[in-house]
């Protein structure tokens, strides 16, 4: 009996300590325990939002922990950047990244302030987008043949909007003036969504963007797809040909979206997060989301994640020889 007695009384002191030690293995194996913070660095309404709020969705279905989306815009991405870099590492802060404030911002900005390979752990490659050439149905191009042949074209003063200086959308306009031979006027905004809504209203004429960004104006026609800057059609515009097959094959761009948390965030955090997410990017409701918007998942694992950031750094690095991208 004082046996039995004294092992009640050790194995009470063990659930005591088990609950009142917040370091213990059942709190480190249950992630999230409370909302995730997901910084987009564009203003609402573009590609990046499009991609991300079904797997938000999602997420709160799965984990029952919502996602509490966060845009802020401006600078290319880096104030956004800024903010994750300030967060407490604990992964329950990250940010929606893309190519522009990881593998291409380094040579963009002289200054830049932070360290994409040293301050940004991958945790999981979403997506990827590729880019397209719209037209404002306020415009006089119905097809890209039409702005070749525009006087204003060959003068230099057609207006050409970006989402900024040093993303994919600027970085394609640069490729497609070294290509055509064609000096545009450039006008960066401070994301997509605005550059939209002037293209829109005609204030400017020209923009690569997304099919997520641009699917409703287009639906609308109030802009009008001209060309792909790929190899390949898209699914979801099998009537707007590629630049390929316009005579421009080294027209091609596009852009990865991903998970980034700042570093120090624990490994294991980074692991179950990206679990989670990869069980979202399988379900057949998200992928086809994600066809509709033209875009290909991507997933797998975060080292996979920080490998094609390297490749896709160095092919920014090459191109960076040949074409103006350094911000003003």
């Amino acid at each position: 009996m004082k046996c039995a007695a004294l092992l009640r009384r050790v194995i009470a002191v063990l659930a005591v300590c088990s609950v009142a030690l917040p370091g213990g293995v059942s709190a480190q194996a249950t992630f999230p325990d409370k909302p995730v913070r997901v910084i987009v660095p564009y203003p609402a309404g573009a590609s990046l939002d499009a991609v991300i709020r079904p797997i938000a969705d999602a997420y709160m279905k799965m984990t029952g922990q919502p996602m509490i989306i966060e845009n802020v815009g401006g600078a290319g991405g880096q104030i956004g950047v800024s903010q994750i870099l300030q967060a407490k590492p604990d992964g329950y802060t990250v940010i929606m990244a893309t190519n522009a404030q990881v593998s291409i911002a380094p040579f963009v900005y002289t200054n830049l302030r932070y360290d994409p390979v040293q301050d940004l752990v991958p945790i999981v490659h979403l997506i990827d987008s590729t880019a397209v050439l719209y037209a404002s149905a306020k415009s006089p191009y119905k097809t890209f043949a039409d702005v070749l042949a525009d006087p204003q074209a060959k003068a230099g003063t057609v207006t050409f909007a970006s989402a900024g200086k040093g993303t994919v959308t600027h970085l394609a306009l640069e490729l497609l003036s070294r290509e055509s031979k064609i000096k545009f006027n450039h006008i960066p905004y401070r994301g997509a969504a605005p550059a939209l809504q002037d293209l829109a209203g005609g204030q400017v004429s020209l923009l690569f963007t997304f099919v997520g960004s641009a699917q409703s104006l287009t639906a609308s026609g109030m802009v009008q797809p001209l060309a792909v800057a790929s190899k390949r059609r898209l699914p979801g515009l099998p009537n707007v040909p590629t630049f390929a097959e316009l005579g421009y094959p080294a027209m091609q761009a596009f852009t990865w979206m991903g998970l980034m948390a700042p570093k120090g965030t624990p490994e294991s955090s980074v692991l179950a997060f990206n679990k989670q997410i990869q069980d979202i990017l399988a379900q057949p409701e998200i992928k086809a989301r994600m066809d509709a918007l033209s875009t290909e998942i991507r997933g797998g694992a975060p080292t996979a994640f920080k490998a094609m950031i390297a490749a896709d750094t160095e092919r920014w690095k090459k191109l960076s020889t040949t074409v103006n991208i350094i911000a003003d």
